[in-house]
């Protein structure tokens, strides 16, 4: 073998699926996590008066933090790996030095295999929640559909969902469970399949989310909830019906205006009497040519920079009526464009997900 071909085969190693997306995802949002966690879980300290005081402070509580998240036997394995390298630089030992960066490197082994046994575990649990993400929106000759779905986290805790009703109608669901993670993504998982349940036994939005209500309240961990929005497509009739989620916008082809459509509806899980059921109000949208709706979810609208700015609702406003001789397609890629070009390197808080519908 050629020394050319082994240096090839070396770097083809490295590099494979290396990005510049995978660089600055490592670098610039994973490094700001991983630092936000260990703060998130410091004892605050005392204020010094002395800035090297404060810093060495930081530093111990920062050190601390990171040992009592370690498994005891690592912990007392790693501590003692310090105190002989340490040892081994004072009194310029080499053979000492060389058994304490062996021993670093054995731990970095068993650490980065748990983390590896944890997200497979995590890439099994998102492969499930992707395979229940549509494949392709329904084939509507009244509706231009595109939609989009992005978690924060290798798992998220909102839903989108194209369900047949029959040969004249189907419904459109969005939804954001409260809360990340995968406790949020099982409890979405549940409600997706409750919806789909339940709406073949009815033809009314209203009367779904009362019944998932109903079914939910019982099961649901206190201090969880969820909003959705259901909407019945029928011809270029919309029935809509919201559940404490975020208003619908909807763009006039005739007037030119985007406006939000607000009416009333209390998240799923806040409450089991009628309160939740006379809280939910039914609308209807009989669309023109060239109207536009789009369902999303907060993550969209509140998207943040690096200055914790948040992307807004009049931004959203805005793109859909400079772009609204586009297809809905295009005017998807345009919001992504511009909210991807907002953020930046900032982290991602939430998930993202919209439907645009666009009336032929």
């Amino acid at each position: 073998m050629s020394k050319d071909s082994v240096v090839k085969k070396i770097i083809d190693f490295y590099s494979k699926d290396l990005t510049s997306k995978e660089v600055e995802r490592v670098f610039l949002q994973e490094t700001q996590n991983r630092y936000k966690y260990y703060v998130r879980h410091m004892d605050k300290p005392q204020e010094q008066k002395s800035k090297i005081k404060g810093v060495f402070a930081f530093t111990k509580n920062l050190t601390v933090t990171f040992l009592s998240k370690l498994s005891p036997v690592i912990r007392i394995i790693f501590s003692l790996n310090i105190v002989v390298f340490v040892f081994s630089i004072i009194q310029q030992n080499w053979n000492y030095a060389f058994f304490s960066f062996i021993i670093s490197n054995l731990l970095l082994v068993f650490e980065v295999a748990e983390k590896l046994t944890a997200r497979d575990e995590l890439e099994v649990a998102r492969d499930l929640q992707i395979s229940l993400i549509p494949k392709h929106p329904p084939d509507d000759e009244n509706f231009e559909i595109a939609y989009f779905y992005e978690t924060a986290r290798e798992v998220g805790g909102d839903f989108i969902d194209f369900i047949n009703n029959d040969k004249d109608s189907y419904y459109i669901s969005i939804g954001d469970i409260s809360g990340k993670g995968m406790s949020a993504a099982l409890y979405m998982l549940q409600v997706r399949l409750l919806i789909r349940h339940l709406s073949d036994f009815s033809d009314n939005p209203k009367a779904i989310l009362s019944s998932v209500n109903k079914n939910i309240f019982r099961h649901i961990k206190k201090g969880l909830y969820f909003s959705s929005i259901l909407a019945e497509i029928k011809g270029k009739e919309l029935k809509i019906c919201r559940a404490g989620h975020t208003p619908l916008l909807y763009y006039s082809a005739v007037q030119r205006i985007c406006t939000e459509v607000k009416q009333n509806g209390m998240a799923i899980g806040l409450n089991n009497s009628e309160l939740f059921e006379n809280s939910l109000e039914e609308f209807h949208i009989s669309s023109a040519k060239d109207d536009i709706m789009l369902f999303y979810s907060d993550g969209l609208t509140e998207a943040m920079n690096d200055r914790k700015s948040e992307f807004g609702i009049d931004k959203v406003k805005e793109l859909l009526i400079s772009n609204s001789h586009k297809s809905a397609e295009e005017i998807k890629n345009e919001i992504l464009t511009s909210i991807y070009k907002f953020r930046g390197y900032a982290e991602v808080h939430d998930d993202l997900t919209m439907i645009i519908l666009k009336a032929k």
